[in-house]
């Protein structure tokens, strides 16, 4: 097996994206459930929490990763998404990265900041529809733009 096709920009990148706009489709159903994750909204079976919990942990700090990472592609590209510097794009582009960002850091230190600043669940329906806003918005550019974002 040739790892190095899978360390290239544009496959780190693609799947970068997919990760993340996933990952906002999940937050977006967890927050219209009041927080919860959805596996245990769905799956409500105690015994299985330990390796869920552990699941999640990990799915969330991959999250936080993944979010560095695009931060890191979009700052060292100029600063552009889908060749150029759409305010939209910008805007759903670090409605994405925040997210991703605050999921790594609840995976590594256990605390949602996000999640500690309001447990109003108006704030988390409007925050959800933000989230699936994103998600659509950025998959449409990504797509309109060659399945690329830099």
């Amino acid at each position: 097996m040739d790892y190095k096709e899978y360390i290239q920009p544009s496959f780190l990148e693609k799947y970068a994206f997919i990760w993340s706009e996933a990952r906002l489709l999940v937050a977006a159903l967890a927050l219209f459930s009041g927080g919860v994750p959805p596996v245990l909204y769905f799956l409500p079976v105690s015994a299985l929490y330990p390796l869920v919990g552990g699941l999640l942990t990990i799915a969330w700090v991959i999250s936080g990763v993944v979010s560095a990472y695009l931060l890191y592609r979009w700052w060292t590209g100029g600063q552009m998404l889908f060749g150029g510097k759409e305010n939209l794009d910008t805007a759903a582009f670090f409605v994405n990265i925040v997210s991703g960002l605050n999921l790594g850091i609840t995976g590594i230190f256990g605390t949602n900041i996000g999640m500690s600043i309001t447990s109003n669940y108006i704030l988390f329906v409007v925050t959800g529809l933000v989230y699936l806003a994103s998600a659509y918005h950025l998959y449409q550019r990504w797509d309109s733009f060659g399945k690329k974002i830099f």
